[in-house]
């Protein structure tokens, strides 16, 4: 997991995305791990259990990625570390990873002294979608550009690191 979170975290940083092959080949290798390691005759059910947190993440953070607030990338990196990791322990991380995320964007909003701009931003994007019922992307690279993006991936793996110091 520290291999495939690294690996990620550098796409992230480095491109502001993270690749389907690296994302495709992380998955079959959590998966092979949890069904090489299953006890015997529990194959199947280490791969349903796998496949079903896997699947539930990205149900779950899908909204997320259809307002453009959180790339595709990034919920699919989050799928496989609770695939992996499992519900409890997995959960943790991308809290941890979260938590993580939230400190980074705070301290790059004060360090670019706009956090009153962002934050009416999101007040006003939240305020048209609701008097309009129109869903539109939060974020837009041509529009916005990088400045304010941070690497999930970075702080995802920040957040494993946290887990594996505190279990």
């Amino acid at each position: 997991m520290l291999l495939i979170l690294s690996g990620a975290a550098w796409y992230d940083a480095r491109e502001h995305r993270i690749p389907n092959w690296w994302l495709a080949a992380a998955f079959l290798c959590g998966l092979a791990i949890k069904v090489l390691g299953a006890q015997e005759g529990r194959a199947a059910a280490a791969c349903a259990g796998y496949l079903f947190r896997s699947l539930a993440c990205v149900a779950v953070l899908f909204p997320l990625f259809a307002l453009r607030m959180i790339g595709a990338g990034d919920i699919k990196l989050i799928a496989v570390m609770a695939g992996f990791l499992g519900f409890g322990s997995g959960l943790w991380a991308i809290a941890y990873g979260c938590f993580a995320g939230a400190i980074l964007s705070l301290a790059k909003l004060l360090v670019q002294k706009n956090l009153y701009q962002r934050l009416m931003y999101l007040f006003v994007y939240l305020r048209r979608m609701f008097q309009t019922k129109e869903v539109v992307p939060y974020y837009r690279a041509d529009r916005d550009g990088y400045s304010v993006v941070i690497p999930l991936a970075c702080c995802l793996l920040a957040g494993y690191v946290w887990y594996l110091f505190v279990s």
